[in-house]
């Protein structure tokens, strides 16, 4: 058992406590709905967290059945509290990083601590990003696909992105708030088609942006497989090319010329897609997915790798290499 799982999500229920405690003077409030808690930011609606995101027993019996060794703690996107002002942000992921913290001290043999930053306020982010970092030792960092609607195609976000290349770590992307989710209300299709969908469309503004020209080592772990970019990949290097004179990239270079900065997770679920995505972007580029505890999780992602057509090399970098490469480990 050596597979590190990079999409693996966690709340401490520390966290439920000292938000009941402290957590109105950071405009957060806890509630308790249907046998769980929700978080509510400067007023929203609360969201309900599913209990077996606070569960440890549980965790590590599942990951013992589907031969993860390790698994990266990272925040359900709905708390990463985006909501908030820029000082109430801060504090926040402060608060979270520290309850996470307790855990991957306590386990470091098992979890790695994944930073939560208020990317609402991009020097603060980028203030947090440092603290969890250098002095909680966390590994990478945890962010939505957006903030608050506001993709990553503006130079807003630049002090963060500046930070995080600096401290040369991964930061792995969640869908979040996703376009067009009253859309698809019915049948669990948010999720089914809104997250892979945000995912592509985040990473489509971040490669017309220009942002890996400015930030040309910056290393994005896109999550779901990529969303739909590496199928349809060609179709945005076709974009680049024919719409210069209409709709013009800011980047230097075609979509697929970026790919050195993206790295994708394995949760595609058939083993086709799977080899698919490998021969795509390369088995250097991907690493282990489960989307634990959710209810479209796949538990038994190792055995999906195990079962590709590759090298017994290709198959350990994708299950462990690529990820203690990237976290430092």
């Amino acid at each position: 058992m050596k597979a590190i799982d990079v999409h693996h999500h966690y709340v401490p229920q520390q966290l439920i406590e000292e938000t009941k405690r402290h957590g109105k003077a950071l405009g957060v409030e806890v509630s308790e709905v249907n046998g769980s808690y929700a978080l509510s930011f400067d007023g929203s609606k609360p969201h309900r967290l599913q209990p077996p995101i606070f569960e440890l027993d549980k965790r590590l019996e599942i990951m013992d059945q589907g031969q993860v060794a390790m698994a990266t703690l990272e925040a359900n996107t709905n708390s990463l509290g985006y909501r908030l002002n820029g000082e109430h942000g801060e504090g926040w992921s402060n608060l979270y990083n520290d309850c996470v913290n307790e855990l991957a001290k306590a386990r470091p043999d098992r979890f790695i601590g994944m930073a939560t930053v208020p990317l609402q306020d991009a020097k603060r982010a980028a203030k947090v990003l440092e603290h969890a970092i250098v002095n909680l030792k966390f590994r990478g960092a945890f962010i939505g696909t957006n903030v608050n609607g506001q993709y990553y195609n503006v130079k807003d976000f630049d002090p963060f992105w500046a930070k995080a290349q600096e401290l040369d770590i991964l930061i792995v992307m969640h869908p979040e708030h996703i376009a067009g989710a009253e859309r698809m209300t019915e049948f669990g299709l948010n999720a089914v088609c809104g997250n892979p969908a945000d995912s592509t469309l985040s990473l489509g503004y971040m490669l017309f942006s220009g942002l890996f020209d400015r930030f040309p080592d910056l290393k994005i772990c896109a999550l779901h497989g990529g969303g739909f970019l590496p199928y349809q990949l060609g179709r945005f290097d076709k974009q680049f090319i024919t719409g210069k004179k209409v709709r013009p990239a800011q980047s230097a270079k075609t979509p697929s010329a970026y790919l050195k900065n993206l790295y994708f997770d394995t949760l595609v679920y058939d083993i086709d897609t799977l080899e698919y995505l490998q021969a795509k972007v390369g088995a250097d580029k991907l690493v282990l997915g489960t989307d634990y505890p959710y209810n479209l999780g796949d538990w038994m992602g190792v055995e999906k790798v195990q079962a590709l057509q590759c090298s017994d090399a290709e198959k350990d970098a994708m299950l462990e290499g690529n990820a203690r490469r990237l976290l430092k480990l």
